[in-house]
């Protein structure tokens, strides 16, 4: 029994800090980050993801259209010179054909690369605006969060941004403005106790007022639990 270490219950039956813990994240499931969690307005970011996504490939074709015009015309030019050199001797007909379709070869191949380098870009250009959107879409989903709390007369403590998201000087303001709302209720909930101790002090016998106050008593009781 000396191996076993002393715990103190305090109230609601928790053990103190003296309490055998167990192992570091037992009983979590790890998080994992889903696509998802990445598309937190579908409509706005799916929107500039399809703009790029069009650009890109518009720019991507027309550079590739351009650089296959231009080795295509060579290859051409080569034939061409390589067809009046050996016109007069049949012999040289077989290499001829040879290095003509060594070059369309070539040609083909370079279409290919330029195909896949363009989808490369096309793909990595989206990636990379789903996550800058998602910096920006982020606070925009978590400012109108807590609009909506609001909304229903909840005014907890608003959290600060993750480091790296976008829109810091305007969430900061919208900070600002939920602290002096909460603020401003919390001066309202202290006020409206005081007057309602002071009415009680006076009311005597009087089953009206003590019934307003009782009511008064739990509208500043349920106004305290959204302030949490």
């Amino acid at each position: 029994m000396s191996d076993v270490p002393a715990a103190t219950v305090v109230q609601d039956g928790k053990l103190s800090g003296n309490a055998p813990k167990g192992p570091a994240g037992a009983g979590r499931s790890p998080y994992k980050r889903k696509l998802s969690n990445y598309m937190l307005d579908k409509k706005l970011q799916l929107r500039y993801v399809l703009l790029v996504t069009i650009l890109s490939g518009m720019i991507a074709g027309s550079l590739g259209y351009l650089i296959y015009q231009q080795r295509h015309t060579a290859s051409a030019s080569i034939e061409s010179d390589l067809a009046a050199l050996t016109a007069n001797d049949s012999s040289l007909a077989d290499f001829q054909h040879q290095v003509a379709a060594q070059m369309e070869s070539e040609d083909r191949s370079l279409v290919y690369k330029m195909v896949g380098v363009g989808l490369g870009l096309v793909v990595i250009l989206s990636g990379y605006l789903v996550l800058m959107t998602h910096k920006v879409a982020g606070p925009l989903f978590k400012v109108s969060m807590y609009f909506d709390r609001m909304a229903e007369g909840r005014l907890g403590n608003v959290t600060a941004l993750r480091r790296g998201d976008m829109l810091q000087d305007f969430f900061g303001n919208f900070r600002e403005m939920h602290e002096a709302v909460r603020t401003r209720l919390q001066s309202d909930l202290i006020t409206m106790e005081s007057a309602a101790v002071a009415l009680r002090t006076k009311a005597g016998s009087d089953a009206k007022l003590a019934e307003a106050l009782d009511t008064m008593d739990k509208h500043v009781t349920q106004r305290k639990k959204q302030l949490l």
